[in-house]
């Protein structure tokens, strides 16, 4: 895929992290007579959460893209400085380790989770 295409790609993907709205009460801590009630409240409340951390790592990870686009380093591992495999990028435009430097990451990751 040209760099153009994917700039397009992820504009859109950015708009439509940006579109993703949640209100107040899809977060608000209510207390309620009912004990069910309050523990679904809960449960509703900690996935609006979840989702609004999704929705900003990877607006943070879109944009970083973008930047790398600009930079002329877009499809570059930022780890070995390997280019990252066509079939990677069309999959995660964002992506910004290539396969072989993901999977150091994500086990060092586990690792570190494991330990703790």
């Amino acid at each position: 895929m040209q760099t153009q295409e994917m700039k397009s790609i992820l504009d859109a993907k950015l708009n439509e992290l940006a579109s993703r709205r949640l209100s107040r009460e899809d977060i608000a801590i209510e207390k309620t007579p009912e004990e069910m009630d309050e523990i679904q409240r809960g449960s509703d409340r900690a996935l609006a959460l979840d989702s609004i951390t999704r929705t900003w790592e990877t607006s943070t990870l879109v944009t970083d893209a973008l930047k790398r686009i600009e930079d002329n380093t877009y499809g570059l591992c930022l780890e070995c400085e390997e280019p990252i495999s066509a079939k990677r990028l069309a999959a995660l435009p964002w992506a910004k380790y290539c396969i072989s430097c993901q999977d150091a990451k994500d086990r060092e990751s586990a690792e570190l989770r494991w330990s703790a």
